[in-house]
């Protein structure tokens, strides 16, 4: 049965169309384009069946969406927002922006599909940065692909590939997002073979300066020691004094502790008590929240030289989940 708040109030009533749980997620999918049923049950995990038929058929009623057949060769029902439904946009838009504000943005335990982000870079386009900017960018994530179609201030994203990009970047996940974040530039990831460029490289950089993180994103510290050092939480880090060194392929750099306050600055510590050594995407998992640090080290995707146990201190002041540490508490 339908609920309503009963209020005459456009903001009541809109809240009656999408305000149930799963109906604003399942406008979040059709807004990179149409999906099939599947397409939305894969996009959403968690949903039920009868539940996501019960949203889909009242976002229908409400005029929010439609369902079409595909043309040959393979023909198949989808579904599609209609006019009013792709007018919620900016809503969504500034729903991501606000949610990329919150604390602990992923928990352990979360699922995470790459759909997802292409919300968050919809969020933070620019169009200031893309006025007078006519063409499209092709990227391909773990064999994923979407495409990013830039029209002199406006954005549109979609799935699949594009005929006509100005250039394509391949790459993995952790890259994909470092870049994204400008943890890292795309010229010295392409120089260093972990990602691959099609195109000219100013269009590549084009890109990431009208999708990629806002400045204010890291308060003004850039790079992956920037971004380390961000991440640094001085409650967890009262009454320790010891520095740690971090080895991220040929980076090197070091973090000095001091009863909560931090020192952080490029090469090596004389007097680290502990070294992580690891690769950029791992780092970047344990930033995250999505790796514990133990299931890294059990995995052998981290090398620890030194005290262990230092090197957990270490994962506690920099927000580094343990494998021992309830999820409320990260």
């Amino acid at each position: 049965m339908t609920r309503s708040y009963d209020q005459s109030c456009p903001a009541a009533r809109a809240l009656d169309v999408v305000g149930g749980r799963w109906s604003l997620l399942i406008v979040r999918e059709l807004l990179l384009g149409p999906k099939r049923y599947t397409d939305l049950v894969a996009g959403l995990p968690g949903i039920g069946p009868n539940v996501l038929a019960e949203r889909l058929r009242a976002l229908r009623d409400a005029g929010i969406l439609s369902q079409a057949k595909l043309p040959p060769p393979a023909p198949s029902a989808v579904y599609e927002l209609t006019e009013l439904g792709a007018a919620m946009r900016p809503v969504v838009d500034e729903l991501t922006r606000w949610g990329m504000r919150l604390p602990s943005p992923h928990r352990p335990g979360d699922t995470f599909r790459l759909n997802w982000v292409l919300g968050c870079l919809r969020a933070s386009f620019r169009p200031e940065e893309a006025s007078g900017v006519r063409e499209t960018y092709e990227i391909r994530v773990d064999g994923d692909a979407f495409h990013l179609r830039v029209d002199d201030g406006v954005l549109d994203i979609r799935n699949g590939g594009a005929p006509d990009p100005a250039c394509v970047i391949t790459t993995d996940l952790g890259t994909f997002l470092a870049i994204g974040a400008r943890l890292v530039d795309i010229q010295d990831v392409v120089a260093r073979g972990l990602a691959q460029l099609e195109g000219e490289l100013p269009a590549a950089a084009r890109a990431i300066a009208i999708l990629g993180a806002h400045p204010e994103a890291t308060g003004g510290r850039h790079g992956i020691v920037g971004a380390v050092g961000a991440s640094f939480r001085p409650d967890r880090a009262l009454g320790v004094r010891e520095t740690y060194e971090f080895v991220i392929a040929e980076l090197v750099f070091h973090a000095r502790v001091d009863d909560g306050t931090v020192e952080m600055d490029i090469g090596p510590a004389a007097d680290a008590v502990t070294t992580l050594v690891t690769d950029l995407g791992t780092l970047l998992q344990l930033g995250s929240g999505s790796l514990p640090l133990e299931d890294a080290l059990s995995a052998e995707v981290v090398d620890v030289h030194g005290d262990l146990e230092a090197a957990l201190r270490m994962a506690d002041a920099f927000g580094v989940v343990r494998a021992d540490r309830p999820a409320s508490a990260h």
